[in-house]
């Protein structure tokens, strides 16, 4: 059985479309999980490297704390541990998986790892449980059972975080604070699909952002951005394949099987974090109840699906 998954640039959920006139400074880095690719724009050559600088130190600061593949990370400490002591943003972001996951009703969930690893996504070991063990594990999946004192993040015996939901988007967001501490006022970043536009592009106009194509090799819409966040997550991104049935990635915390009613979904958001976790928690959701709680939020969202075979698309706004 073989497990699909596009973690390099031509395969990323988004494609950037846009093209600078003024001096262009590009950062390219393989890290906190996937491919990140930041563009920027500065007249000064001693502070493009100095903020070149400062983003490669953040990401492998925050790489250190979140990559739940490496066993020195925070996160694998404290799924070895149960507890650790953590530095201020990553408690802050803690407490907001913890008010995500209340808003979308538990379909976002950190602590959905036991499920993740039960599906083999983990060690590529692939496999359909049965639904005994599915039944057994869900009861090790709980968000209010992670909880923050201080400084200091406890899980229970026997439970797992993983922040994959989250971290990516977070990542882009702490790379957006460092190019505003620089006054940069146009730049792109792209961490994994999970797009923060700043200012406009170098030509006056919004950042154009093309939607990748779930089904076939380039886009399949663009779109415009400017001082905002958008996150595509899609069934195409890591996912098996049994009996003609594509299995993605995202677990639905509630069954304990993968989410089927989708085929991709874009959020748009002012934050990366807030739209990366929303995009995990209504690609679950399908389409019409993913629709709805958009818009009781007024929140923009695209979403892709299947339809007898036939690829359909919807949008709430």
């Amino acid at each position: 059985m073989k497990l699909h998954s596009r973690f390099i640039p031509l395969f990323a959920a988004i494609v950037i479309l846009c093209c600078a006139t003024d001096k262009e400074f590009k950062y390219t880095r393989f890290i906190v999980g996937s491919v990140c690719e930041i563009t920027y724009y500065t007249s000064n050559d001693s502070i493009a490297g100095l903020i070149r600088e400062a983003i490669d130190s953040e990401l492998v600061r925050v790489d250190s704390l979140l990559n739940r593949y490496s066993e020195k990370s925070l996160v694998s400490e404290l799924n070895r541990s149960h507890r650790v002591s953590a530095p201020e943003d990553i408690v802050h972001l803690f407490g907001l998986s913890d008010s995500i996951s209340r808003l979308t009703n538990g379909l976002f969930d950190i602590s959905v790892a036991p499920l993740v690893q039960l599906w083999g996504f983990y060690k590529k070991e692939l496999q359909i449980p049965d639904t005994t063990k599915i039944r057994q594990t869900k009861e090790l999946v709980n968000f209010e059972m992670v909880s923050v004192q201080g400084d200091s993040i406890f899980v229970p015996e026997g439970m797992m975080v993983d922040l994959g939901g989250i971290a990516q988007g977070f990542a882009a967001d702490r790379v957006a604070q460092i190019l505003r501490q620089f006054h940069v006022t146009s730049a792109l970043i792209n961490i994994g699909g999970e797009i923060v536009a700043i200012g406009r592009s170098p030509k006056g106009r919004p950042w154009r952002i093309g939607i990748r194509h779930p089904r076939e090799q380039g886009i399949i819409e663009t779109v415009e951005l400017k001082n905002q966040a958008l996150s595509t997550s899609g069934d195409y991104e890591k996912y098996f394949v049994i009996n003609n049935q594509r299995y993605p990635h995202i677990i639905n915390p509630k069954t304990g099987f993968p989410a089927l009613d989708f085929v991709s979904i874009t959020i748009f958001a002012d934050d990366a974090a807030f739209a990366d976790a929303m995009a995990t928690a209504t690609a679950i959701m399908g389409p019409v109840e993913a629709l709805k709680f958009l818009d009781s939020l007024d929140i923009r969202g695209i979403m892709y699906f299947e339809e007898d075979g036939a690829l359909k698309r919807v949008e709430n706004r």
